[in-house]
Order: C-alpha cells, then structure tokens, then sequence
C-alpha cells in the first residue's frame, strides 16, 4: 500500500476514538462540528481516513448530488482530547449538563467537537447516553484531558512550576 493511499482502519489511537464515535452503538448519541457548523452523523458516520502518518485527516461526505456537506478534519493537527461533563451554555435550559469530546488544535481551540445528542427526557438525563459518554472516557484514558503524542493519547504534562516569588 502507498503512503497517501486512503485507509478506512484507524492507524493510531486517537484515530480509533473518532472511529468509535461513529461505531453503531453511539451514532444516535453525538454531533459532530466545528465553528458553527453541526451535523447529526447516525448512519453516515463511516470513517474515512486519508493521508501518509505526517498528514492525516478524516473525511466525512453527507447528502447526495442534489444537497450535500462534506467534514474534513486534519487528525494530525489535533494536540489535545477534552472530555466535558459541564452545565449547558445555553440559558433555556437551566440546570442541565452537557456531555461532549472536544478535539483541540495547537492553539487550544476545538477543531471538532461531538456532543450527546438528545441528552434529556424532560429533565431527566437518559442514563444510556451518559452510560456511553462515560464508558468511551473510560476507554481513552478515564481522564478529563489528554495531550496528543503522534496519535497517542497521553495525560497533560504538570503545569511548570515557578519559583517563589516570581508574578505568574
């Protein structure tokens, strides 16, 4: 096989999490963005991944010839996993949390995020939708945030400390 021949297996970890975000048993659960743009992804979630190990991204074609978007994600541009478990940031529903995994780029900022669809009855957080946010952070390190290290996922290194006396 080429080194730029398209691979649709996941050739590192942080590959196989965004490949398990669209396995059948969690497609109903995340949507996928970045910027503004969303897209509810059941179904049509098959990972395409593309590129040589130095210059990958996954590729994701929704719609047909009539209506169609297409998500291109550089995978070996993202440094960081943040799994979030917060309060929503939107003030219509108070109270309610928000579940999601960010995949942050060299400035910190999200290149994609995926967040639980659906997340409430009512106001009532669907146990089997924080069953399968909790079990794939418990796949990828059990931890809040993970650096990324050529596709691995790794804890964040300490913050440096500084001596005493010094203004931080």
């Amino acid at each position: 096989m080429s080194a730029t021949a398209e691979i649709s297996e996941p050739a590192c970890e942080l590959e196989r999490l965004i490949a398990d975000l669209s396995e059948s048993g969690l497609q109903e659960v995340f949507d996928f963005g970045n910027d503004c743009h969303l897209a509810h992804l059941a179904g049509a979630t098959t990972p395409l991944l593309r590129g040589p190990a130095d210059r990958r991204w996954w590729h994701v074609a929704l719609g047909d010839d009539a209506a169609n978007r297409t998500i291109d994600v550089r995978v070996d541009e993202i440094t960081g996993v943040w799994f979030e478990r917060g309060p929503s940031m939107f003030p219509s529903f108070p109270g309610q949390e928000v579940l999601g995994v960010h995949f942050l780029g060299p400035g910190g900022g999200d290149v994609l995020h995926c967040f639980v669809h659906d997340l409430y009855d009512g106001e009532r957080m669907r146990p089997e939708k924080l069953a399968a946010w909790q079990a794939l952070r418990e796949r990828y390190g059990n931890r809040d945030e993970s650096r990324v290290d050529r596709g691995r996922l790794l804890p964040r290194l300490p913050e440096p400390s500084r001596p005493l006396g010094h203004a931080s």
